[in-house]
């Protein structure tokens, strides 16, 4: 009888210390110190209620406990400017007001805008439609500027410059990031085959530049500039399975604290700096002597800034020249300690679900540094 109560005093303590562990990491979280940071995010490329182009960005925020001072913790569909699809293929559009001097960061996330077959059907095949809305407008423009200039800092990424935007809206932009976009992008693709990843307006074009069929098959590059002159790398004549890694300068490891080469295979623009700006991360493409020819010939470079940041002595921001929080498989959940760590241990950064090893593995930590940068300066 004795030994069966041991038994079962045994069991009912591995119970309870299986409990324990599995609830340690939310008690862990929830000791954590909450602190207040008022985002101003703009989105206006929200086609469906998915939010993939802010929804990350949101993530890092609550998981590290950041909260607006009005509203708490930040809801993705709710918490940002620009376009909001609603139910019946209805939309509105909130527009950014007046950003208060109690603003700490304004994040333009994605101008790109909302298209008819992105929204009132899927548009697998990336065809090109008439714009709802979208593009950097002047509006927005003089919204942001007027907190910079009040020395607010602006933190922007892929695709602020390109289409639909206008070449005005685009010079003040150039003014406020300090870079340039050389009018091309970007992007590695698992499979080239029509009808896969690949939109269908790069096949289109390609086919009028060329005067051929689109034949291509396997994994490559696709570059696509202003015009819509397109440029197509294969695997392996000239390019490799390595694809496109980011790499941090010594000054961008200062500033991070981390320093990982990991495979980037979303979209990217090209861009030069304008001064101050400097280079805290770079793009480099896994190419081939012909490759590398290829491209030059276009007048486009293997490596180029990925990450630029600039202070103008009145404020800083930062540019990422890629597509960097646009990703469908962010949690439901944050209130787990450790995630973080967890996901970068057992997310491979070459898998083909696009962006989701990079945003374990650069997007979370590169965000949480410059929200502790900006917390620490409030």
């Amino acid at each position: 009888m004795g030994k069966v109560k041991g038994r079962r005093r045994l069991g009912l303590v591995m119970i309870l210390l299986m409990l324990c562990l599995l609830v340690s990491p939310y008690v862990a979280w929830m000791l954590q110190d909450t602190k207040t940071l008022d985002v101003v995010i703009l989105d206006n490329t929200v086609p469906d209620m998915k939010y993939r182009e802010h929804k990350g960005l949101m993530w890092v925020l609550n998981y590290y406990k950041y909260e607006h001072s009005q509203h708490g913790s930040y809801h993705y569909d709710e918490d940002y400017y620009g376009f909001f699809p609603l139910p019946e293929y209805t939309y509105e559009i909130r527009l950014m007001p007046d950003i208060p001097d109690t603003a700490d960061l304004v994040y333009i996330a994605d101008s790109y805008g909302v298209y008819t077959e992105e929204f009132y059907g899927e548009n697998l095949e990336g065809r090109r439609s008439e714009l709802i809305y979208g593009g950097m407008y002047a509006y927005d423009l003089d919204k942001v500027e007027n907190a910079v200039g009040r020395g607010i800092p602006l933190v922007a990424e892929f695709n602020t410059f390109g289409s639909p935007t206008t070449g005005g809206a685009r010079e003040r932009l150039y003014d406020l990031l300090k870079v340039e976009w050389t009018g091309w992008i970007g992007r590695y693709f698992f499979d080239l085959t029509e009808g896969v990843e690949v939109p269908v307006w790069v096949v289109w074009n390609y086919e009028q530049q060329y005067g051929e069929l689109w034949e291509y098959h396997g994994p490559g590059f696709v570059f696509a500039d202003e015009n819509d002159r397109i440029v197509v790398l294969t695997v392996p004549d000239e390019a490799t399975s390595d694809a496109c890694r980011i790499h941090f300068t010594e000054e961008g490891q200062d500033f991070f604290s981390i320093n990982p080469q990991t495979r980037y295979n979303y979209w990217f623009d090209i861009i030069t700096l304008r001064e101050p700006a400097r280079m805290y991360a770079e793009f480099k493409l896994s190419l081939t002597e012909a490759g590398a020819e290829e491209l030059a010939m276009f007048g486009i470079p293997s490596v180029f800034p990925a990450v630029v940041f600039q202070d103008s002595g009145t404020y800083w921001s930062f540019y990422f020249a890629g597509d960097f929080v646009d990703i469908d498989t962010v949690p439901g959940f944050y209130k787990l300690y450790g995630y973080d760590s967890f996901k970068r241990l057992f997310t491979s950064d070459r898998g083909i679900d696009e962006n989701n090893g990079f945003y374990w593995h650069v997007y979370v930590p590169l965000v949480r540094r410059i929200l502790d940068y900006t917390f620490d300066a409030t």
